[in-house]
């Protein structure tokens, strides 16, 4: 992702000023990709449309990925310049497939989505285009509109697009009511709040590149609600998304099966929220062991730390009422298998640690931390020595939430003037603040300027300081006990090593081969 010099607080893209469309000399290529099934009439009117496009010639390209129509399609007389059509693999279908498969077969700068039953202005291309040539975090949203007859034939588009009577043939008022609801409650988009991906619609959008593949792609395997969930996965990589009423385009004829398959109610509970941690009211219908995206990514660096105070930090975390969590220890895991000291050396302490986490579903072990939580909406950083309460973390979400703040930091009471650095980040502020944050910044500060900051004092019930306990054992983990986790491995496993078998710890060395097999297991 390339590096940003503008700073645009949260979501108020009014900090951006764009050339004025026609009034300008653009140099980036643009890709318009169309996925498409049967409908070649259709077809031919929005090529056409796009034929007529005030964008310039040699910077556009038109690719239209044909999803396994019989007959396939063909591209019509009239089109643009540069316009083909590729058929889409076989063992793939559906339009998230035909989105990941155009994006990945195009070659433009800028990427822009179109629906195969469109037809659009002229200025379509070009007026989200000039925002893309002033900050390359920006995805902009044209105006989508519906009309049930329009043009006969492409000669008939291009001739209305020519004379500039177009929107006056096709526009009938007809829109997206919940995108133009969100569009005012939000002063469009200006002032969102943390559902404001859910104006992305997929048929009239453009992205650079750039942010297309920070945010992973369009999700090839999902047929339904692919723009819903890539719309949420550009949120947190910090996009800045801008409704563009120039870029206008018509879903022209009765809608057909493509337009009305749209996500029910059940699918977005039952799918979209295995993927999508927000809105919360989906989420919470959704079983712990099907959320693949945990709203909450912490994070607690055990290197060097005694194994009883590692216990107390995530075992607290673990207990939190805030269930929608997963935790990665971070060390030298690798180093500490590769030494022959035997359990006494000087790594037992977090060969007890895997050991003891190893069936933990929620607990990750990496060898350097996340710089963001992506694409999770918050990264927690919690000092080892710090153990956090049981509604701690929900106290911090709240405060997020209602403060809308990018980073929440956490104090103990007794001392409001120590930096505890219990730090609860908002993932896209943060991703954001990584892209124009110069050397010398301190991070937090570029994240409160772009987000805002939130400080909370907590008392001893909230925010507990392990170091002064550690000669305490933790409390017991009820989920979990470390003996039992070693003694379920095959004792045949353990007895390939010299020593084993001998009781003074081979059940340890055993569940840390397990643990390295474990790390060295790619991730999806």
């Amino acid at each position: 992702m390339e590096r940003v010099l503008t700073r645009v607080f949260r979501n108020d893209w009014s900090a951006l000023t764009p050339p004025d469309i026609g009034r300008w000399a653009p140099d980036l290529r643009v890709s318009v990709i169309i996925p498409a099934r049967g409908g070649q009439r259709r077809l031919d009117l929005a090529l056409a449309s796009l034929a007529a496009q005030t964008y310039p010639e040699h910077l556009l390209e038109v690719v239209v990925v044909d999803d396994h129509s019989s007959p396939p399609l063909r591209p019509p007389a009239v089109r643009p310049a540069h316009c083909r059509v590729i058929r889409a693999p076989d063992g793939g279908w559906g339009a998230g497939y035909a989105r990941a498969f155009g994006a990945h077969s195009s070659t433009g700068d800028i990427l822009l989505w179109m629906d195969a039953d469109m037809v659009v202005c002229p200025e379509f291309v070009e007026a989200q285009a000039r925002w893309h040539h002033v900050h390359a975090e920006a995805v902009t949203l044209g105006r989508i509109r519906f009309a049930d007859t329009g043009p006969d034939n492409p000669v008939e588009v291009l001739a209305l697009a020519r004379n500039g009577t177009l929107d006056q043939t096709l526009d009938t008022g007809r829109h997206h009511a919940w995108v133009e609801r969100l569009l005012t409650e939000s002063d469009r988009l200006r002032n969102a709040d943390h559902l404001g991906f859910h104006a992305y619609v997929g048929a009239a959008a453009a992205v650079r590149r750039s942010l297309y593949e920070a945010a992973g792609g369009v999700d090839p395997d999902l047929d339904l609600g692919q723009d819903t969930e890539f719309g949420y996965r550009l949120w947190q990589a910090g996009a800045v998304m801008v409704p563009e009423p120039a870029a206008t385009g018509w879903h022209v004829g009765r809608a057909g099966t493509a337009r009305t398959r749209l996500p029910s109610e059940r699918f977005r509970t039952e799918v979209l929220a295995e993927y999508m941690p927000h809105p919360h009211l989906y989420r919470e219908r959704v079983p712990a062991h099907r959320r693949r995206t945990p709203l909450v990514h912490a994070v607690v660096d055990v290197s060097g730390a005694p194994y009883d105070l590692v216990r107390g930090c995530v075992d607290r975390l673990l207990d939190s009422a805030e269930t929608d969590l997963a935790l990665t220890l971070v060390a030298d895991w690798e180093g500490a298998g590769t030494g022959r000291e035997g359990v006494g050396g000087p790594h037992l302490d977090l060969r007890l640690i895997q050991a003891n986490y190893l069936r933990e579903p929620r607990i990750s072990f990496a060898s350097s931390a996340p710089r963001t939580g992506f694409p999770s909406p918050f990264l927690l950083h919690v000092p080892v020595s710090w153990g956090l309460g049981q509604v701690a973390l929900s106290r911090l979400l709240a405060s997020a939430e209602r403060a809308r703040a990018g980073l929440i930091e956490l104090f103990p009471a007794a001392s409001p003037t120590r930096d505890a650095g219990v730090r609860l980040w908002r993932t896209r502020a943060l991703a954001r603040a990584l892209r124009v944050r110069d050397p010398q910044e301190d991070l937090g500060d570029v994240v409160a300027a772009l987000h805002g900051r939130y400080r909370i004092h907590a008392g001893e019930e909230t925010l507990t300081d392990l170091s002064l306990y550690r000669s305490v054992p933790p409390p017991p983990r009820p989920e979990s006990d470390p003996v039992e986790v070693a003694a379920s491995a095959p004792r045949a496993e353990a007895a390939e090593e010299p020593g084993a078998d001998d009781g003074s710890g081979g059940w340890l060395r055993s569940g840390w081969e397990r643990a390295r097999r474990r790390l060295r297991r790619p991730r999806g």
